[in-house]
């Protein structure tokens, strides 16, 4: 086995996984089993002192890859297949369970679930197949490009040509949340789904039920060159089922249902990225939304290498939101974002290295109303203008900036970081220092203190001062294995004293 168990898990599952690695015979088949676990105990308290909520949150992953199914390890040109899963299980042991009872009105906490289990990825993939020509994924899955990160469950095929480019297609059912092992972080913005059994048809219309949702994708990009890499991708997904017309209770009659396929998204992207070395490098990427008509994202970032110890950056990123078409939101101007940031880093030397940038950040916002402010009335009657509250600027600029440095050596490191934040709504200002030890390569020791200063010009009463410091002791197993418990403190005048103990099990075994 090889890679196997990163950062923790638990005890029962390590002792039976280094059995297995002491007497299961060797075979052609590379397997790999990982596992990542981390428990936390806090609460969340009121400014008042009063315990809102209790947290005993359990979160892991236990992941399993099988390499080289068919035997051709020793022929790097031959077709391959692999299989690789993870699954992940997120329970909260302190939450009530009256939160997730739903004939609980006064309880409720729609789609929450105090023990979450999803399938993360899960799929067998082909390589190389017909003379390089061929390559598949079949499962669940993720497509990560200038569109964003998206799972689904179904099917990929991609055809890789001798002229330095390859074409994918893809399809199934976007991965949403209400279903048996899924989650709904993958989802269009502006909808809540999930599963409405149990519910009264008149609770909470704002939940959606949840229904499947089928998708078709495609893409084509560069492959094989050295300097540039590029992709052009396009996305479309479906709903279907049953859609509540209204997120508001009426009280007198039956919400209305909508029920039949409908877009749910379509967007179409691109991105470039190349590097010259010893020179510099250069990324851009654009993604539109066709149903809402409109430019979603964009992005583009210039590197420098300035010698061998120094790059310099100029970054540029637009965003404007976009939502589900089924979502209310759609109904509600949203305005873009621009930020521009320069950034730099330097290795000092070989111990000692330096960061820092800076951006601004500028928003766009409406500054009048779109129908004339007076209008006569229905009697004939001039209406008095209604007031405008909107700002006299059509942007707002808010601004900061980052420094931060490190020192490593040995068995051990030092850093120091700061941010600031600074706008017409309110600043942010503060930093930390933290480091880590390891004596008589076994023993390690690790601490963080840091001081953080906010102010809300909305509310100036929220201002505060807060400071922190976490203490942590571990033991070294073995070269990638170890125990490590955390102790978290911080405190501020508007919510007294918040502690947290955080426990990790870390284990490696190799074959």
């Amino acid at each position: 086995m090889r890679k196997a168990l990163r950062r923790g898990m638990p005890l029962t599952v390590c002792s039976s996984l280094l059995l297995m690695a002491v007497t299961t015979e060797a075979h052609a088949l590379d397997p790999e089993v990982t596992s990542d676990t981390t428990a936390q105990f806090y609460d969340v308290r009121s400014p008042t002192g009063e315990t809102v909520l209790a947290r005993r949150r359990l979160t892991t992953t236990l992941g399993a890859s099988v390499y080289d199914l068919m035997n051709t390890s020793t022929d790097p040109n031959a077709a391959s297949l692999t299989f690789r899963t993870r699954v992940r299980y997120d329970a909260d042991y302190g939450a009530s369970p009256q939160e997730t009872t739903v004939s609980n009105y006064g309880r409720l906490v729609p789609t929450f679930n105090r023990n979450a289990l999803d399938l993360m990825y899960g799929y067998v993939e082909g390589r190389k197949f017909l003379k390089g020509w061929l390559g598949f994924k079949v499962g669940r899955q993720y497509v990560t490009d200038v569109l964003g990160w998206w799972s689904f469950d179904g099917g990929q095929v991609r055809v890789t040509t001798p002229a330095f480019f390859a074409m994918e297609l893809y399809g199934g059912l976007e991965q949403r949340g209400g279903f048996f092992m899924s989650t709904s972080r993958f989802e269009q913005d502006g909808i809540a789904r999930g599963d409405r059994g149990g519910y009264d048809p008149s609770l909470y219309p704002s939940l959606q039920p949840q229904g499947i949702a089928p998708a078709l994708g495609a893409a084509v990009e560069t492959t094989g060159l050295t300097y540039v890499h590029s992709r052009l991708t396009y996305r479309r997904v479906e709903n279907t089922g049953v859609s509540n017309t209204s997120e508001f209770v009426n009280g007198i009659y039956t919400n209305s249902q909508y029920n039949g396929g409908r877009i749910s998204s379509e967007r179409l992207g691109m991105s470039v990225d190349g590097t010259v070395p010893q020179i510099g490098g250069a990324k851009s990427g654009v993604a539109y939304d066709l149903y809402n008509a409109r430019l979603s994202n964009a992005y583009a970032s210039v590197d420098a290498f300035v010698g061998q110890k120094l790059t310099l950056s100029v970054d540029y990123d637009y965003y404007q939101p976009t939502f589900d078409a089924d979502s209310i939101w759609n109904f509600f101007q949203a305005a873009p974002m621009n930020d521009v940031g320069l950034r730099g880093s330097l290795d000092a030397t070989k111990k000692l290295s330096v960061a820092a940038g800076g951006h601004v950040r500028v928003f766009h916002q409406q500054t009048s109303n779109d129908a004339p402010n007076s209008s006569p009335s229905p009697t004939g009657v001039k209406v008095d203008p209604v007031p405008n509250y909107f700002p006299t600027a059509a942007s707002t600029f808010d601004g900061g900036g980052n420094l931060a440095a490190k020192y490593k050596w040995g068995w051990g490191h030092l850093g120091l970081r700061g941010r600031g934040n600074f706008g017409s709504d309110g600043d942010s200002v503060g930093g930390d220092a933290y480091g880590e030890r390891v004596f008589a390569t076994r023993y390690i020791l690790e601490g963080r203190a840091g001081v953080w200063q906010w102010n809300d010009k909305l509310r100036p009463d929220r201002d505060a001062t807060s400071f922190g410091y976490t203490a942590g002791a571990g033991y070294r197993l073995a070269e990638r294995s170890k125990v490590l418990v955390e102790f978290d403190h911080n405190m501020n005048r508007l919510v007294g004293q918040r502690f947290r103990v955080m426990a990790w099990l870390t284990v490696a075994v190799t074959k």
